[in-house]
C-alpha cells in the first residue's frame, strides 16, 4: 500500500488532494503554516491610493493568490474593483497562471506571465521587454525581495505593501510523528515558508521532498536537504503528475 502524500500549506490543499486522488494517490492535509490578514491597514490603503493616483504608467503585480485576497479584505473588494476599473492604463502581471486567475477575478483581461513561475523571471522579463513604470506589489511579511530588487535596479519605481502575515503554527502538527516514522511517501512544498515550517518541527525529514517551484527548491537546499522532485509547473495537475512519476518510476 502506498503511503499518503503530506500537504502542508495553510489553505488550498484540496486542489492538490483532488489531483492526486485522480491518479490513485492518497494524501494527508495538515497545515504547518498559517496565514492571516495584516492588522495594519496603512500599507494596504497606501497601495490603493497609489493605484488610483499615480501619474506614471502603472502595473499591478500579483505574486500569490493570498496577495489579492487579503488586500481586498482590508480595503474592501468593491473599492478595489472600482479603482482597478478606473485605470484604463493599468497593466497586470502575475508570477504564474494560478495567480493570474485571481487577477482576472478583479477585472484583469490581459496579464503578463513569465516563462518560468518565479519572481526573478518575472522581474527580468518586465525590465527587458517593457518601458519603465510604477509597480505595485501587495504581499506578505515574508515576501522575497528578488522581484522588487531587480525592478528597482532596472530603474522602475516600486511600491510594496504587507497585506498578510505568514507564520509557523504554534503547536506540533499531528503528522509530525508520521514524518519521523516515515509513514508518508512524500511531502509537497509550495513556498519557502512551508520549508521553514516543516524543518522547524522535523529538521531532517527522511522522506521524499517535492517542490512546486525553484525558489522553494532553493530553500530546501539551503537547509541542507535534497529535492526528490521539482515540478515543472505549479498547477495541481502538474504537481500530481510529478509525484506520480516519483512514486511509480516504472510506470
Amino acid at each position: 500500500m502506498i503511503k499518503p502524500v503530506l500537504l502542508i500549506r495553510s489553505a488550498g490543499n484540496e486542489s492538490d488532494e483532488g489531483a492526486l486522488a485522480k491518479l490513485g494517490i492518497d494524501s494527508l492535509i495538515d497545515p504547518y503554516i498559517e496565514i492571516k490578514v495584516s492588522n495594519d491597514r496603512a500599507e494596504a490603503e497606501n497601495l490603493l491610493t497609489l493605484l488610483s493616483s499615480s501619474q506614471l504608467p502603472i502595473w499591478l503585480i500579483a505574486t500569490s493568490v493570498n496577495a489579492l485576497k487579503f488586500w481586498s479584505q482590508i480595503v474592501g473588494e468593491e473599492r478595489l474593483r472600482q479603482v482597478i476599473a478606473s485605470r484604463s492604463d493599468l497593466q497586470f502581471a502575475a508570477v504564474g497562471s494560478t495567480t493570474a486567475a485571481t487577477l482576472r477575478e478583479f477585472g484583469a483581461a490581459k496579464i503578463f506571465i513569465p516563462s518560468e513561475a518565479t519572481g526573478k523571471s518575472l522581474a527580468e522579463s518586465l525590465v527587458s521587454a517593457f518601458p519603465k513604470a510604477h509597480v505595485l506589489i501587495p504581499g506578505g511579511n515574508l515576501a522575497m525581495r528578488t522581484l522588487p530588487a531587480i525592478l528597482l535596479s532596472g530603474g522602475w519605481r516600486v511600491s510594496t505593501g504587507v497585506v498578510y502575515m505568514t507564520s509557523t503554527v504554534e503547536t506540533d502538527p499531528k503528522s509530525v510523528q508520521l514524518v519521523l516514522d516515515k509513514e508518508v511517501s512524500a511531502i509537497l512544498f509550495r513556498s519557502p515558508s512551508a520549508v521553514r515550517a516543516l524543518t522547524h518541527f522535523v529538521p531532517k525529514p527522511k522522506v521524499a521532498l517535492v517542490c512546486a517551484g525553484t525558489t522553494t527548491a532553493n530553500a530546501l537546499l539551503e537547509q541542507g536537504l535534497s529535492v526528490a522532485a521539482l515540478c515543472p509547473g505549479p498547477s495541481s495537475e502538474v504537481v500530481a503528475s510529478t509525484i506520480y512519476s516519483l512514486i511509480f518510476p516504472e510506470r
